[in-house]
């Protein structure tokens, strides 16, 4: 056979074989949506059932992150505070407590991931908001968080792992009229191991467990309003800690966490 007339034909086989594969991962894609729209029209109903009314989109299937394991890293903590107050002079002051005074001001990081840093005056000043001022710090230094809240005297912030929110790892931000007065709150440690497996229920089994605590524990409130991944932080030891995978929901009368894997509720 002419050895072109054959490339031709192998050609031709090829494209048939994508075409085939291409209709069997668009069946199977419409599948899936399918099926994710039959499963949260159930959940729904059940929730509805059950006195609770659901926003839109609240209703998803989503994993949870995996479990991590986190330890200290004091070169990696040194540098970010280096990036922070300036080139500083540390001291050892036992307990796993390193106090740093710098160019820029003074911190105290403990092994717990609690931390307090007191900048010298107009170190930082206020730009604009004072959670855009927060943001442009946290880039600054290399830490990764999420906006939490603002009650007028703090800003506060959730840090991140992965792009995952910490719910109990919260760095807040005090102002004045003109800068940053302090900065405290809990870190997160460097070196981390994620763990091979999952991390426990899915969201729709997080709702599903949701129903069961309003039937059984009394938790009261009418409307959910979101759904979302994140983790609760666990000390284990001076200088090492655990994120443990959560779900976060939030209702009508305040904010639900759910632990992914063993279903408690987090007080």
């Amino acid at each position: 056979m002419d050895s072109r007339r054959l490339e031709r034909i192998v050609l031709i086989i090829l494209a048939l074989l994508n075409v085939f594969l291409l209709g069997v991962v668009l069946s199977d894609s419409a599948e899936a949506r399918r099926n994710a729209k039959e499963t949260a029209a159930s959940v729904t109903a059940l929730l509805e059932e059950n006195g609770l009314t659901v926003a839109d989109g609240v209703v998803r299937m989503e994993s949870a992150p995996a479990p991590v394991s986190l330890s200290r890293d004091i070169a990696a903590e040194s540098e970010k505070v280096r990036r922070l107050i300036g080139e500083y002079t540390p001291e050892d002051v036992g307990g796993n407590i390193i106090y740093y005074r710098g160019d820029n001001g003074q911190a105290l990081l403990r092994g717990s991931g609690e931390l307090d840093v007191v900048p010298y005056a107009l170190a930082f000043p206020l730009r604009g908001s004072r959670e855009h001022t927060a943001e442009k710090l946290l880039r600054s230094i290399g830490v990764s968080a999420v906006y939490a809240s603002d009650n007028g005297e703090k800003t506060d912030f959730y840090c991140c792992f992965g792009g995952v929110p910490v719910y109990n790892a919260i760095l807040s931000f005090t102002f004045s009229d003109t800068c940053l007065t302090m900065l405290t709150g809990t870190r997160l440690f460097d070196n981390a191991q994620r763990a091979s497996e999952g991390g426990g229920m899915d969201s729709v089994s997080a709702l599903l467990r949701f129903v069961e605590i309003v039937r059984t524990e009394g938790y009261i409130c009418s409307r959910i309003d979101s759904i979302s991944a994140g983790y609760s932080m666990t000390v284990s030891r001076s200088g090492a800690s655990e994120l443990a995978p959560v779900w976060r929901i939030g209702t009508d009368t305040g904010v639900l966490l759910i632990d992914a894997g063993s279903g408690e509720v987090i007080k």
